[in-house]
């Protein structure tokens, strides 16, 4: 069976959405471009990377990876979002089934906003923690994000399952 095509048109809260996920994500590399000749050559790098040391340090300037990788996939998220019918789903997609073509969406955009976000709180950890300026606020880091992803894709996986046309 195909699935409808439908040209979904954004709502206010949809656009802000996307707006603030992209300004977080430039914001982070703002942040960057200020701080970048205060910073020490080599500092706390709270993403993964290969070519920090086992101590979790980098160069100063592998903190680019970051809104440049996060740009990417927001860029590929956003241009995703465009075309819903090609994404997987757990229940049969029906003609007119517009609804769970909008959720589906809606769940993309905000994890692209929870992309942004992460992006900047590694950027700015990583800023802070160098300037020695932290006080364990990255302690909170690790648990917190698996937490901010996991939590709307469950949200929506099982808004989906529930949803009958």
């Amino acid at each position: 069976m195909s699935r409808p095509k439908i040209k979904l048109k954004k709502n206010g809260f949809d656009v802000t959405i996307e707006i603030l996920a992209f300004i977080l994500i430039l914001a982070s590399a703002l942040l960057i471009g200020y701080y970048y000749n205060q910073l020490p050559d080599k500092l706390p790098i709270y993403f993964n990377w290969p070519s920090k040391d086992e101590n979790g340090i980098g160069e100063k300037d592998l903190l680019w990876a970051s809104p440049i990788i996060s740009g990417l996939i927001g860029i590929a998220i956003f241009k995703l979002n465009q075309y819903p019918w090609i994404y997987n789903y757990p229940t049969e997609i029906k003609p007119e089934a517009e609804r769970i073509y909008r959720m589906a969406t809606r769940m993309l955009r905000v994890l692209n906003l929870i992309l942004g976000f992460t992006c900047f709180v590694l950027t700015l950890f990583s800023i802070l923690a160098a300037q020695n300026k932290l006080n364990g606020l990255d302690r909170f880091l690790l648990p917190t994000l698996p937490f901010l992803f996991l939590t709307p894709t469950i949200y929506y996986l099982i808004k989906s399952i529930r949803f009958k046309d």
